[in-house]
């Protein structure tokens, strides 16, 4: 049964320059309203058209040109473009594998949320950025997130802290953060900052809410239809164990990240959500994947060791 929410929800996400983000954000809507029904609103500069099964729930806001401009530095903006009370940001580039409601239930009462955990500032964004944090904020511990998922709140809070992160711009290369390849900001540090400045606090990251494929790049219990979704952490010792995840876990939102979006498990998966919108069942959508995608995959893998 999908989880059933009223106008003061939605869930929100961008999709800027590239027709190939558009293609991204609708498969990420589409995975959202397989489990909720709820809307959404994708953010673009571009001219496109929503397909027809999902028309009812997906809508378009108009990105400014000096914001689309910015690359992925956009999401310092969230709060503009948040269109209810409660938004749930998510990046085009996931999938959703289930209800968003215990998601929204974790962040009520927050103004500007993510899923993480408070860390000493040197442990995420390394020693030299953490001094200069340290110097020129006082702030020796930050939120270590994923910025796939954001929760704001329409609040004056919430537009205080983006207010405080747009205005660190200015001081992004001399506080010692990284560029995108595309010479674009990367907002989780500046959000970090103003999150500890309001007193913002991340939701606990422990595999439930929001991932990515970092401990486990090719996980075999994975449906999108069927909401179905096992990610292994490797063993404590192994290279990428994360010893704040348990062996298996089940997260709401995968984050597929640039990187894996050619993969075959981000194949397989918008194949799913392909073969479904053409009224295709779930169970032979499902055997078609697995015999076209994942049986040859797997011999291919078996062939090369």
């Amino acid at each position: 049964m999908k989880a059933v929410f009223d106008h003061s929800y939605s869930v929100i996400t961008f999709a800027t320059n590239k027709l190939s983000y558009v293609k991204f954000a609708l498969n990420c809507a589409q995975s959202v309203l397989l489990h909720n029904d709820i809307n959404i609103y994708i953010v673009s500069n571009l001219n496109f058209q929503i397909p027809a099964p999902i028309q009812k729930n997906v809508k378009i806001i108009k990105a400014t040109d000096e914001h689309a401009a910015l690359g992925i530095g956009i999401k310092l903006y969230i709060d503009q473009y948040a269109p209810t009370e409660k938004t749930l940001f998510i990046d085009s580039d996931c999938l959703c594998y289930g209800s968003l409601q215990p998601l929204f239930d974790a962040f009520n009462g927050k103004d500007v949320s993510v899923v993480g955990a408070i860390v000493d500032a040197a442990e995420w964004c390394g020693p030299d950025n953490a001094a200069v944090i340290d110097k020129e904020f006082g702030i020796k511990q930050l939120p270590r997130f994923n910025g796939g998922v954001y929760f704001i709140s329409k609040t004056e809070t919430a537009k205080n802290i983006f207010d405080f992160a747009r205005g660190l711009v200015p001081q992004y290369d001399s506080m010692g953060f990284g560029r995108l390849k595309n010479n674009s900001i990367n907002e989780e540090g500046l959000l970090a900052i103003a999150m500890v400045k309001y007193n913002q606090s991340p939701i606990t990251d422990n595999g439930r809410y929001m991932t990515d494929l970092f401990t486990d790049f090719y996980p075999r219990g994975l449906n999108v239809l069927n909401g179905i979704i096992k990610l292994t952490n490797p063993q404590a010792g192994r290279p990428r164990h994360r010893p704040w995840y348990p062996a298996q876990y089940s997260p709401i939102v995968l984050h597929f990240g640039g990187n894996n979006l050619k993969s075959v498990i981000y194949t397989s998966q918008t194949l799913l959500l392909k073969l479904y919108s053409l009224n295709i069942p779930k169970n032979i959508a499902t055997i078609f994947v697995n015999v076209f995608i994942h049986i040859p995959y797997k011999g291919i893998k078996w062939l090369t060791g």
